[in-house]
């Protein structure tokens, strides 16, 4: 079965992203030019989202943003959503990570992430449970991000809840009416 093509949302007025043929390190998107903050949100591992075409996940999380703006004050002055990836490397099927092994820690990634949480203060996290078969790899790279965090002294938030591994909800699965709450 194909999986269903998504278009970035109309409201997305402008695209850039760095990226290699294996990898995606960030993909920004303005929603609003009038609006300076800079929302970060930090999932899993990018599936497939280009300038051309969205995903899943990337649709959900910019109507979550936007349908959101007026009525969770986080989010009332976001104009660019930035996305970064724990894992850079692009795969639809996070069970297939597996094959990477320890190559998934990735310290070009780390620099992108550092840089961009250094540079805004507000971010979502949203990278949901472990890979199958990655549990220690994942838990080290999910521990040099949060300390990156805690360093930058970020404002962390999360969707409705965290998973009984302490993960929070993967933005694939965010529902609009869920609340944004503060990651401590």
């Amino acid at each position: 079965m194909t999986k269903p093509v998504y278009k970035h949302p109309t409201f997305v007025i402008d695209k850039k992203y760095y990226r290699t043929d294996l990898k995606r390190y960030w993909l920004e998107l303005t929603i609003d030019n009038n609006s300076l903050e800079n929302l970060l949100v930090i999932m899993k591992n990018p599936s497939r989202a280009t300038l051309d075409v969205s995903d899943k996940t990337v649709f959900n999380v910019c109507n979550y943003v936007h349908k959101n703006r007026k009525n969770i004050k986080q989010l009332k002055n976001v104009g660019k959503i930035t996305i970064l990836n724990l894992i850079p490397h692009f795969e639809t099927y996070s069970k297939e990570l597996k094959k990477l092994g320890e190559e998934i820690n990735d310290l070009d990634n780390l620099e992108h992430i550092r840089k961009y949480t250094s540079e805004n203060s507000k971010v979502i996290i949203a990278w949901g449970n472990h890979p199958s078969g990655l549990f220690k790899e994942y838990e080290l790279i999910k521990n040099n991000v949060l300390q990156i965090l805690k360093e930058n002294r970020n404002e962390v938030f999360y969707v409705e809840k965290l998973s009984k591994y302490g993960n929070p909800k993967h933005a694939q699965v965010w529902s609009y009416n869920n609340d944004l709450l503060e990651y401590k």
